[in-house]
């Protein structure tokens, strides 16, 4: 086993089969706990790969370094000073006395999230550093938009018929059904959301990999799947594209097309909505919702301000916990000693035990401190700078420029850290970045 992965470039293959199977986030997995899914078994046989040959890692580029101190250095420290100084935490288990399962086991669970960054470190750096990777793109990205697309027609079907998926048991399935609302194979729309932006971006800037009647009917299907699932967060996703009229060097004819295009499509679901009396569903979902997230409404009886309310319990176990917060994995056992201390009045959605911030930032100082804050910062930086200096150099820099602005914007409503498919498509942006240039420059210097 071990010389097989010394010999076949393991890495690379695996990194490749990741991209592919990001989408299936609930289905197939094993119900250990939590979900274990295929990408993340890929995800642990890179790290494995990692380890047996430490002495040959690279770094990509800054991002990549960014990365190790996020991933690995921050994890480490924030793990062994929660073990040393916070203990076994009592309260928890006395406040929800059936917290019993696997999932809340404190020596094992935070554990197994530490493993997780770390898994998430080596996969991010494979795919930003494999020419393997860079010298099949344009077949990788074709497979990916085919898959997303089989994704996108069987949650268009779910939509208007029955989740299939969902009736299956539940040791390989975690899908919840979702009345009306598109949620490909994710645990929610707003989950889904995400990878499915991604598609439609991907879908949109690789028209020339595909026949062009063809690649019309993979934009009209994945753009529908897209809207479908009427998450909060598309508010952010058509914001960037306006921004990008102005960020990206075009031709003031191109741009007027694109900013016709998105009128149209306003026109339309404008239309969609007064035609079936959907306005009360479009306020609930893109103005209350996203009101109460970014205010500190008296209640939580909506997911936009129950997010709000999770994410202000992480930035005050934040302020209690600062240099190294509580621990990868374990702010879920400190959230109930702010349960009503953050002037809730009506609770629609209460904490339970498997609570926390509902707010990447939010969660990451709660849990890694201000260690983390700064390495995640420092992280993200690093990655936006090298897609932004490079957005103009072709279709695919501008592609990878709105893609990293809306996974940052998603970062507000999505956690924790360890998902992977939070990070996947930012590396391989910085991937395309690095061996453009290489190509262009100094091509002797690539070699797989």
């Amino acid at each position: 086993m071990i010389s097989l992965l010394k010999k076949w470039p393991v890495k690379p293959i695996f990194a490749t089969a990741i991209l592919f199977f990001i989408g299936f986030q609930q289905f197939p997995i094993i119900r250990i706990g939590g979900s274990f899914k295929v990408y993340e078994l890929l995800a642990i046989i890179i790290l494995l790969t990692d380890i047996i040959s430490i002495k040959k890692l690279k770094f990509a580029n800054s991002a990549s370094i960014a990365a190790f101190l996020f991933f690995v250095v921050s994890p480490l420290i924030s793990y062994l000073y929660s073990n040393i100084f916070l203990g076994y935490p009592n309260g928890f288990f006395l406040r929800y006395e059936d917290a019993n399962s696997f999932k809340f086991n404190y020596y094992v669970f935070p554990l197994l999230q530490v493993i997780y960054m770390f898994f998430n470190f080596s996969t991010f750096n494979v795919i930003a550093i494999s020419s393997f990777i860079y010298l099949r793109f344009n077949i990788i990205l074709k497979t990916i938009v085919v898959v997303g697309t089989c994704i996108a027609i069987y949650s268009l079907m779910a939509m208007f018929t029955v989740d299939i998926i969902a009736l299956l048991p539940q040791y390989i399935q975690y899908k919840q059904p979702y009345d009306f609302r598109s949620s490909g194979l994710s645990q929610e729309p707003s989950f889904y959301v995400l990878y499915q932006s991604w598609i439609c971006l991907i879908t949109w800037y690789s028209k020339k990999i595909f026949k062009k009647r063809y690649w019309y009917i993979l934009l009209i299907i994945n753009v529908a799947s897209l809207l479908l699932t009427f998450s909060t967060t598309l508010v952010s996703f058509f914001l960037i594209l306006i921004l990008n009229l102005l960020i990206f060097k075009s031709s003031t004819k191109r741009k007027s097309i694109v900013l016709s295009l998105l009128l149209i499509l306003v026109l339309f679901g404008y239309y969609i909505i007064d035609h079936f009396g959907l306005y009360p569903q479009f306020e609930y979902a893109f103005v209350s919702k996203l009101m109460n997230f970014f205010t500190a409404p008296e209640h939580t009886l909506d997911s936009g301000s129950f997010r709000s309310y999770t994410s202000g319990i992480g930035i005050r176990i934040f302020k209690d916990h600062w240099l190294t917060g509580v621990g990868v994995g374990n702010s879920m056992y400190y959230m109930y000693l702010y349960e009503f201390k953050m002037g809730i009045v009506e609770f629609g959605q209460p904490l339970t035990a498997g609570t926390f911030p509902q707010n990447l930032f939010s969660i990451v100082l709660s849990e890694q401190g201000i260690i983390g804050g700064l390495s995640l910062l420092y992280f993200l930086f690093c990655s936006f700078k090298i897609i932004w200096i490079n957005r103009n150099k072709s279709q695919y820099n501008k592609m990878f420029m709105s893609g990293i602005l809306f996974n940052i914007a998603v970062m507000f409503s999505i956690a924790p850290a360890y998902s992977l498919f939070l990070w996947v498509f930012i590396a391989l942006g910085l991937n395309y970045t690095k061996y453009f240039n290489s190509l262009n420059t100094k091509p002797k210097q690539v070699v797989s």
